[in-house]
């Protein structure tokens, strides 16, 4: 059988992850330390170059060898995950596929290798992420652009050394449009707010941006002119897809735990696992699992143009990574509840799985837009 270097790369992986990075997990979480050394270790097994374009530094790798990385890694350290899914889905692939050759050949190297971090600035104080309602600005100017705005609780804020600002825009000839403007972290009139403190995930450190007539040059619009909601939207889409293979990871990472408690003998009767009713609760567990897995494998290549498999997968994989880790919370009772175990934390990193790149009710509603489009359509005839 012929395997292939990506092959190799992602045993190293899961070997890595259930040894050095399991060890880390607590203490990332406790003291909310950001992953560094475990993020270039990675970085130098290859792991951010997997699915880019070989002609651009990358390894022609698939999104399924890129998704099977972050479930392993989400298995074991959710912050860890969380910090290589936004660097590849948010750093990295704006540049990758939208950048014109010289912001290519200006960032790809130093994103790839790790050196550089880069992070998507989208969402914004009781709007979330509604691209129509956003109000930061970009103003083009006769030397080139003047960007205004704040942005809220963006992943690697204060970490990343360049940033993919999505803002509405005004040309010359006063026409409105949607753009991605790449910002770096030494520009001039951009600030960046003290860390916030997380309920779970605490490793990935999240931060306000604030643009105060920030003046960008020409070539600072990503693919050198303003790309519209489609870039924006297939930015957005592409994570979610990031995010439903990290849910599934947790999902998988608490079962196992929870499995683990459940086999040991108890001191006084049955072990909790030879009790029908919790063999019922794990099952049922494991096969919500392995649907959500199911949905994910369906995408084997991302199309920008869709929407409803996205939005479907990451509700899916969500929810089921929160309903088995607080079902593992209450199948190990006290043993669960306590911050001396895994199983807690596995609780609260879950939650967030249903938050960023998009609320589940956000998926709820982009779901339901073919349907609704047919019973117009259909109403039309």
């Amino acid at each position: 059988m012929v395997t292939r270097p990506i092959d190799g790369i992602i045993h190293n992986v899961q070997e890595y992850s259930e040894t050095v990075v399991r060890d880390q997990a607590k203490e990332i979480d406790k003291n909310e330390v950001f992953p560094e050394e475990t993020v270039y270790y990675l970085a130098d097994l290859g792991v951010l170059r997997i699915p880019f374009y070989r002609c651009n530094g990358g390894l022609d790798g698939t999104l399924q060898d890129t998704l099977e990385v972050i479930r392993l890694v989400s298995k074991e350290c959710a912050s860890t995950s969380s910090v290589l899914l936004t660097q590849i889905s948010f750093g990295i692939t704006p540049i990758h596929d939208y950048g014109t050759q010289e912001q290519k050949n200006l960032y790809l190297p130093a994103l790839l290798s790790g050196e550089l971090l880069g992070a998507f600035a989208m969402n914004e104080i009781d709007i979330g992420s509604n691209l129509e309602k956003i109000e930061t600005t970009a103003i083009e100017k006769e030397d080139g652009w003047e960007l205004t705005g704040a942005k809220h609780f963006i992943s690697l804020a204060g970490k990343a050394g360049i940033y993919s600002v999505a803002a509405r825009t005004r040309l010359l000839n006063g026409e409105e449009d949607y753009g991605i403007f790449l910002v770096p972290c030494d520009t001039p009139g951009l600030t960046i707010g003290p860390q916030e403190e997380k309920m779970g995930i605490r490793g990935l450190p999240v931060a306000q941006l604030n643009f105060e007539r920030v003046h960008l040059s020409k070539d600072a619009v990503l693919g050198g002119k303003p790309g519209g909601k489609e870039q924006v939207y297939a930015i957005k889409n592409y994570n979610k897809v990031f995010v439903a293979a990290q849910a599934i990871g947790l999902a998988q990472g608490v079962f196992e735990r929870t499995l683990a408690y459940m086999q040991q003998d108890r001191r006084f009767g049955q072990r909790l696992i030879d009790l029908p009713n919790n063999q019922y609760k794990m099952a049922t567990a494991y096969s919500e699992i392995y649907a959500a897995e199911a949905i994910l494998e369906k995408i084997e290549v991302f199309n920008p143009d869709e929407i409803c498999l996205p939005a479907l997968v990451k509700l899916k994989a969500s929810n089921v990574a929160v309903e088995t880790a607080e079902m593992a919370m209450l199948l190990t009772g006290g043993y669960g509840y306590m911050r001396d175990n895994a199983i807690e934390r596995y609780v609260r990193d879950s939650k967030l799985t249903q938050i960023y790149g998009g609320s589940s009710h956000t998926q709820m509603t982009l779901m339901s837009k073919p349907w609704l489009k047919r019973i117009h359509d259909n109403k039309g005839e």
